[in-house]
């Protein structure tokens, strides 16, 4: 297949064929001709001045031809129709009506104009359905600038002139000043307490003694509960 199809243009011309048919003339075979079969339509329409693909050349990749014009069957030198088609070189060149089709490429480009169109025409009726509902439409501005405005002159002006006299009456430093206020530390501490649980008296302390003693020998020196005498 010619170096030129893509995508599309494979879809296009999938069940296109390019055969050899017999030219035969006076009921005698004087050799063969490439031509095409099984055309999808969009290949078919025509128009003069438009980049066509003569059968010859479907396989080559570096000839450009122009459609002069589409004859009818019955006309002149063309019983069965055909067309007259220009070279990148300038020459006229004469195809029977089952040897031309229009430049898949033509179709593509057709294909992209088409689905823009669509994509504006999309973008239209939103717009106006957003208008019917109230919707803010939002406008697009030609040429204009992202970001923050320019400021006025005069209010640029009034804010040159306030820094300046800020940085004239700190003496271009940044910042708060040092203060010039003297503060007076008192000299007096309080005494540092003490954390935890405050001592226990002597008092307190000969008392628990007596009491652990007097345990000691009600029990025996034994620690915990005493077994049950019952059965």
């Amino acid at each position: 297949m010619a170096e030129f199809c893509s995508y599309i243009d494979v879809i296009i011309i999938k069940d296109m064929k390019v055969i050899e048919r017999d030219f035969i003339v006076g009921g005698a075979k004087l050799g063969t001709y490439n031509a095409y079969e099984d055309v999808e339509p969009e290949l078919l329409r025509f128009r003069p001045g438009q980049r066509v693909l003569p059968a010859p050349f479907f396989y080559e990749s570096g000839e450009t031809f122009t459609l002069i014009k589409q004859h009818e069957p019955g006309a002149r030198f063309y019983p069965n129709g055909g067309f007259e088609v220009r070279d990148n070189g300038g020459g006229v060149r004469h195809y029977d009506i089952d040897q031309v089709i229009v430049h898949p490429a033509l179709i593509k480009h057709q294909a992209t104009l088409d689905l823009m169109t669509r994509r504006e025409e999309r973008e239209a009726a939103a717009a106006e359905r957003a208008v019917l509902r109230g919707d803010k439409v939002k406008v697009k501005v030609e040429g204009g600038r992202r970001g923050r405005p320019a400021l006025d002159p005069a209010v640029k002006l009034a804010r040159d002139t306030a820094k300046i006299e800020r940085s004239t009456r700190s003496g271009g430093k940044r910042g708060r000043p040092a203060s010039t206020v003297v503060r007076v530390v008192s000299a007096e501490k309080k005494p540092a307490g003490k954390r935890g649980r405050p001592a226990l008296t002597q008092a307190v302390i000969t008392q628990r003694v007596g009491q652990k003693a007097a345990t000691k020998v009600r029990t025996g020196g034994k620690r915990g509960r005493p077994k049950s005498t019952r059965r």
